[in-house]
């Protein structure tokens, strides 16, 4: 049985998300003391100096996946759930993306095509690897900001006013199916969201 043969099993870790992109530049706004303009404006200084902007966007793949069985008898003594066989010739996935399905209709929220899956008879093994073959969960991108002013206060004393918007173009981060087992009625479903919605941050720090 493949419960049994470590060839079957071998595959991807859970964690593996094989893309990654991080993408943080800071810029300093050319405003103020020993910036090129208004460096000896003493107003312009104190309200446009020491500023600097930092987008933070990332790009990341999702993770590996696998399914299991809905199954009423026993669990296996080491394969633990039953896995269902996959069905030659049918995408594992549906088409389309999910997040624009899910928008022009929330019960477009099939993620695993039901069709690619085959139930197996109780106490026997299905051809299903322990992770689905070239399938990821959904992407999860997002651009955070950061905006922050230094103002000097006099000696080595200084103080730090800090802006963020975390998630700040409202994208959703969408969380794997809420259930993988085959068989259950939520099976291959995504029904819940991975992330915040945006938020905004104010913090100020006195450094002496």
């Amino acid at each position: 049985s493949p419960y049994y043969n470590p060839d079957q099993e071998y595959g991807r870790s859970l964690l593996d998300s094989p893309h990654k992109v991080v993408i943080a530049p800071t810029v300093n706004l050319p405003f103020g003391d020993g910036q090129k303009y208004l460096n000896t404006s003493t107003w312009g200084n104190r309200l446009l100096g020491g500023w600097s902007i930092t987008p933070v966007i990332t790009f990341s793949s999702g993770f590996p996946m696998g399914v299991s069985q809905n199954q009423s008898t026993t669990g296996y003594l080491l394969g633990n759930a039953q896995r269902p066989n996959l069905v030659p010739g049918q995408d594992i996935l549906v088409g389309g993306d999910i997040t624009e399905r899910i928008k022009n209709n929330t019960a477009d929220n099939l993620y695993f095509n039901r069709a690619a899956f085959q139930a197996v008879a109780a106490n026997q093994f299905g051809n299903a690897p322990r992770t689905l073959p070239g399938v990821y969960s959904p992407w999860r991108n997002n651009v955070d900001l950061s905006v922050s002013k230094n103002t000097g206060t006099g000696g080595r004393t200084s103080l730090q006013v800090r802006i963020e918007v975390l998630n700040m173009l409202n994208l959703v981060q969408w969380a794997s199916p809420a259930s993988s087992a085959f068989g259950n009625s939520s099976f291959g479903q995504i029904t819940n969201q991975a992330n915040n919605m945006r938020m905004i941050q104010f913090t100020a720090r006195f450094q002496f």
